[in-house]
C-alpha cells in the first residue's frame, strides 16, 4: 500500500504541476494576444489574470499581504535565506507607499497601475513555494512558456513591420505603438532557443534535431527583430550570453564548441552586410540618442525624493506622478529604471527593501549560471536589462523570469542557508 506521506507528495506534485501549466498558458496568451504593458483590461488580460490566480492560488497572496507568511515555516531552511528578506521587502514596498499615496490623495487608478507591477516583480514570493513540489516539470513549463511568449511578441512585431526582413541592418525600424519587443521574454527566446536548439542538433535523433532546427529559427527570428528595431542593450547582452556559452561549450565539449563557432562564422559569412549594418545602426543610435535622457530622469526622481524628509524616507507613494524629462516633461507615473522608480515612489526605505530583495536572489542567479549555464545565460541577460536600464521591470514576464531563475537554481543546486 502507498504510505500517507508518499500519497501526500504525489498530490502536492499534481497540484504544483497544474499551477505550472496555468502559468504556461498565461505566458502563451500574453505573448500571442496581449501587450507588455496593457493600457486596459481586455478579454486577453482577464484570461491572463485568471490563469495567474490558478498558478498562485487564493491563500498564498492573503498570507503574504497580511504578513502571516512570515510566521509559517512551510519552506525548507535552505530557502528561507531569500524568502524571509523577500517577504519583509514586499511588506515594506507594498504598504508604506500605498498608505503614503492614500494620505496624499493620489488617483486610485494611478495607485493600481503601480501596485500591480510591484506584485509582478515579487512573483517569486507568491509562486516558488507553491511550485516547489514540481520544480523539474515547473521549470520546463515556465521555460517553454517564456520562449513561446517571446516568439509570439516577435512574430506580431514582424507582422506590424510587414515582414520587412530586408530592412535589418539597413535602417532602424519602428518599435510600434505597444512596444512588443520591450518584453524581456523576447530576449530570453533570442538566447534560449538557439542555445537549446543547438544542443538538440548536436545530440539526438531525427525528431529531436527537427525540434532543434525549429528552435534555432525561432531564436534567430527574435534576434533579427531586436536588430531591426536597434535594441542596443538587448543585442549587447545577447552577444555576451552567446560568447559565454560558446566558451563553456568549448571547455565542456570541444567538438560542440567548435561546431558552434563554425556555425557563427558561417552565418557571418552568409550575411556580412546584415551584421555590419546592424552594428552600424547600433553605433548611430548611440551617437544620436546617447543614454536616452536617463541621467536627467534620475535627477528629476532624486529631486522629487529630496523635496521633504517624508518624501526622502518614504517617497511620494504609489500613484504619484513625476515631471519626466525622458518624455518631454510630461507628468507620468513611471520612470525608465527601477532604481529611479523606487526612490521616487518608495523613498530610501523602499530602495533599501528592494536592494535586500534582489540581493537575496543574486546567489540564485550565480548558482544557475554555474550549474545550468544554458538556462542561466538565457535568464540573466533579460533580467539585467529589466532591472537595470529598462522599463520592463514592470512587466509580467520579469516576475516570471525571476520565478524561473529561483526554481531552476533550487532544483539544480540546493543552496545552504547563509
Amino acid at each position: 500500500m502507498v504510505s500517507d506521506g508518499r500519497r501526500g507528495r504525489v498530490v502536492g506534485e499534481g497540484k504544483a504541476l497544474w499551477r505550472a501549466a496555468g502559468l504556461f498558458l498565461a505566458l502563451a496568451v500574453y505573448g500571442l494576444l496581449s501587450t507588455p504593458a496593457p493600457a486596459e483590461i481586455r478579454p486577453a488580460e482577464a484570461a491572463i489574470g485568471g490563469l495567474l490566480v490558478l498558478g498562485v492560488g487564493l491563500l498564498r497572496p492573503l498570507y503574504v499581504a497580511t504578513g502571516h507568511a512570515l510566521l509559517e515555516r512551510a519552506s525548507p531552511p535552505w530557502a528561507m535565506s531569500w524568502e524571509m528578506p523577500a517577504l519583509l521587502a514586499l511588506a515594506v514596498m507594498l504598504w508604506c507607499p500605498l498608505l503614503r499615496g492614500a494620505w496624499l490623495g493620489w488617483a486610485p487608478r494611478d495607485m493600481v497601475r503601480d501596485v500591480v507591477p510591484l506584485l509582478y516583480l515579487f512573483l517569486p514570493v507568491l509562486l516558488v513555494p507553491v511550485l516547489r513540489a514540481a520544480s523539474a516539470r515547473g521549470v520546463q513549463l515556465l521555460t517553454a512558456g517564456m520562449a513561446l511568449a517571446g516568439v509570439g511578441f516577435a512574430l506580431r512585431w514582424w507582422k506590424q513591420a510587414e515582414w520587412g526582413f530586408g530592412a535589418v541592418g539597413v535602417r532602424a525600424m519602428a518599435d510600434g505603438g505597444v512596444y512588443l519587443l520591450n518584453a524581456p521574454s523576447v530576449l530570453f527566446a533570442a538566447v534560449a532557443l538557439p542555445a537549446f536548439g543547438f544542443g538538440m542538433l548536436v545530440r539526438g535523433g531525427w525528431l529531436r534535431r527537427a525540434a532543434g532546427t525549429v528552435a534555432v529559427l525561432g531564436g534567430l527570428l527574435c534576434l533579427a527583430a531586436l536588430a531591426g528595431a536597434v535594441h542596443r542593450m538587448a543585442l549587447g547582452l545577447a552577444a555576451v550570453a552567446f560568447a559565454a556559452l560558446g566558451l563553456w561549450w568549448l571547455r565542456r565539449a570541444p567538438l560542440a564548441g567548435l561546431g558552434a563557432g563554425l556555425a557563427a562564422l558561417l552565418l557571418a559569412a552568409l550575411l556580412p552586410e546584415v551584421l555590419l549594418g546592424a552594428l552600424g545602426q547600433v553605433a548611430e543610435k548611440t551617437r544620436l540618442a546617447g543614454a536616452n535622457t536617463r541621467w536627467e530622469e534620475a535627477e528629476a526622481a532624486i529631486g522629487q525624493a529630496l523635496s521633504s524628509p517624508a518624501a526622502f524616507l518614504f517617497g511620494q507613494g504609489w500613484g504619484a506622478l513625476l515631471a519626466n524629462p525622458a518624455v518631454g516633461g510630461w507628468r507620468v507615473s513611471y520612470t525608465h529604471t527601477l532604481a529611479t522608480y523606487a526612490i521616487a515612489k518608495a523613498g530610501a526605505v523602499g530602495l533599501c527593501a528592494l536592494t535586500a530583495y534582489l540581493g537575496g536572489l543574486a546567489p540564485r542567479a550565480l548558482a544557475l549560471l554555474r550549474t545550468d549555464p544554458t538556462l542561466g545565460w538565457s535568464v540573466v541577460p533579460p533580467l539585467l536589462m529589466a532591472l537595470g536600464l529598462h522599463t520592463s521591470f514592470k512587466y509580467l514576464d520579469t516576475g516570471l523570469l525571476l520565478t524561473l531563475m529561483v526554481l531552476a537554481a533550487e532544483r539544480r543546486n540546493r543552496l545552504p542557508e547563509r
